[in-house]
């Protein structure tokens, strides 16, 4: 089983605001990012957070201003109850094109493999009634998974099962190498749960070193340095060209220095972070 590391979500180029990690309520919510040159269907007021709130209105809280009716890109869409009336047979998916599909599809990433979905989030509270981001509580959490039990070439032309149709990839086929990656019913490691969901915020899932106003500097297990023959694309070197250390092996953990670039991460070669992913799906 490959893990792939997925960052999803808004981000500095995209969105430009964190996501927010309720934190008296241990919840996460990953804002999809805008479509900004095409209709997908769905605004940001259309997509629930619980009966009496949409996305929409937790932006406007956290000013987050002006998204209520653009066009946003769900996905990946793991979450039944984002949309209202869902048809009776969806699952979850996740689409990819362009070059991030070819790097997928060249990774040789298949059935049955993981994907841990990961963004930029920001302690928020409420503070007079209203969500209120906490300063300096920035970092990368994993707050989804998918695993893959079909990956669909889509076309243009073809006709699909409707309940994959208001998924943004469907939705709009002018996508380069348009890819779905299809969730598993079940999870091959527990057929009690099912193949995608979001998580309950618990440490364990925060990616971020302690303290670290850089949030793309990672605390791992120890067995994710490539000393334990662990191979992570992107981040294969143990040293950048100016000999700055990507990875540093510490006693009983290791950091990684990530990079901007890449949306997937793709990891091999080591049984225990198959474990370590299922484990963090398993208890949260």
């Amino acid at each position: 089983m490959k893990i792939i590391l997925s960052r999803k979500g808004f981000d500095s180029a995209a969105g430009r605001y964190p996501s927010p990690l309720l934190i008296e309520e241990n919840q996460l919510i990953s804002f999809p990012i805008p479509e900004n040159d095409m209709d997908t269907g769905i605004t940001y007021k259309d997509l629930d957070f619980n009966e009496n709130f949409t996305y929409a209105n937790i932006m406007n809280d956290l000013g987050i201003n002006d998204f209520e009716n653009k066009y946003v890109h769900l996905d990946p869409d793991l979450n039944q109850s984002t949309i209202r009336n869902r048809d009776n047979d969806w699952r979850g998916i996740f689409g990819q094109c362009n070059s991030s599909q070819s790097h997928l599809s060249n990774q040789n990433v298949g059935k049955g493999d993981l994907f841990l979905f990961f963004g930029w989030f920001r302690e928020v509270k409420r503070i007079n009634n209203r969500y209120t981001y906490i300063k300096g509580t920035d970092k990368h959490i994993i707050w989804g998974y998918l695993q893959v039990g079909e990956i669909q070439s889509i076309s243009r032309q073809a006709k699909y099962e409707k309940w994959k149709n208001m998924h943004p990839h469907y939705y709009c086929r002018n996508r380069d190498k348009n890819t779905a990656y299809i969730s598993a019913d079940k999870l091959s490691f527990d057929n009690l749960k099912p193949g995608y969901g979001c998580l309950k915020y618990n440490k364990p899932l925060v990616l971020t070193c302690d303290g670290q106003e850089k949030r793309s500097l990672w605390k791992l297990p120890s067995y994710f340095h490539p000393k334990f023959n662990t191979k992570m694309t992107f981040h294969e070197k143990i040293a950048a060209k100016n000999e700055n250390p990507i990875w540093k092996l510490n006693s009983d953990h290791c950091t990684l220095q990530t990079v901007g670039r890449g949306q997937e991460f793709v990891i091999t070669g080591n049984k225990k972070v198959e474990e370590w992913a299922q484990d963090l799906i398993l208890n949260n």
